[in-house]
């Protein structure tokens, strides 16, 4: 009785726990920055933000993460700069790793849904996006 007490506890306790691979889907696309946290504390609150930051997912899970400048007749200009990456999950983490001009480094995808995209790096910085909403003018 015992043993199918803990098997059904640890059942349920793996099945709170969400599928990060569930995130790569919302991954792509246009993401406008809201705001920047540092050890839960607020350091800074966009109101609105000048660039964009543009994700590309591959098949493969390979990428690129690109700056993008919204224009006023809803196109975009497009940095030069492309920083690749691969997405890949261990141990229920999704990370994405950067490997750029010889420097490498890894950031925690912490959840991506239509809503939102939170990204963690390893310095305690965690960044909040929204999906870009052109702005209308009529």
């Amino acid at each position: 009785m015992k043993q199918l007490i803990a098997l059904v506890f640890l059942i349920v306790l793996n099945s709170c726990q969400s599928d990060v691979s569930t995130y790569i889907p919302f991954i792509e696309g246009y993401w406008e920055i809201i705001s920047v946290t540092k050890d839960q504390k607020k350091m800074k609150e966009f109101k609105m933000s000048g660039t964009v930051d543009y994700f590309k997912v591959n098949p493969n899970l390979s990428g690129y993460r690109k700056k993008v400048t919204p224009r006023f007749d809803g196109a975009f200009e497009m940095s030069q700069h492309e920083s690749e990456f691969t997405l890949t999950m261990t141990d229920n983490h999704l990370w994405i790793n950067y490997a750029n001009n010889g420097v490498t480094y890894s950031e925690e995808i912490i959840r991506a849904n239509k809503s939102s995209l939170v990204i963690s790096n390893a310095d305690g910085y965690t960044y909040t996006y929204k999906p870009y909403e052109p702005l209308i003018f009529e």
